[in-house]
Order: structure tokens, then sequence, then C-alpha cells
């Protein structure tokens, strides 16, 4: 039998203030299924609204999936 040793390191994670952050939403109005319409990325809230607001009225759908994205840096700690 061989001896195994673990050893962990524990890391940090931070926003990446150099990057903008994205607004996606998409579609997840469906009886059986989704509709699956997706917004891709957008550059601010608005434009997203606008483009839930667009689809609404093409479609009449009303439920969607929104989340705003933003970029995170992880970062290396000690070992323990």
């Amino acid at each position: 039998m061989t001896n195994k040793t673990f050893r962990f390191r524990e890391y940090g994670v931070t926003t990446d203030e150099t990057a903008m952050p994205a607004y996606q939403a998409v579609c997840v109005t469906g009886e059986d299924a989704d509709c699956g319409a997706d917004s891709q990325d957008q550059p601010d809230e608005e434009a997203l609204t606008k483009w839930m607001a667009e689809h609404t009225r093409d479609t009449g759908h009303r439920r969607f999936r929104a989340a705003p994205w933003v970029y995170v840096m992880v970062e290396a700690g000690s070992w323990q």
C-alpha cells in the first residue's frame, strides 16, 4: 500500500474590473418545451428589457430566464 499526501490550496475570486458585464435572457415560455429564443449578450439592462419587450410583442411570450453576467478572476492563494 502506498501513502498519499493531499495538500489543499485556497483560491480567491474577484470581479474583473476591466471587463464590462453582459446581460442575457432566454425565453422559457412553453407548455411542452421552452421557446428557447436567446437575446445573446446585451450591453446593458435597458437593451435586454427592449429585447424581451419586443419578443413579448411579437410572440405573446412573457416568461424569461434572465441573468447579468460578470467576468471574474481566480487567484491562487496559499497552500494549507
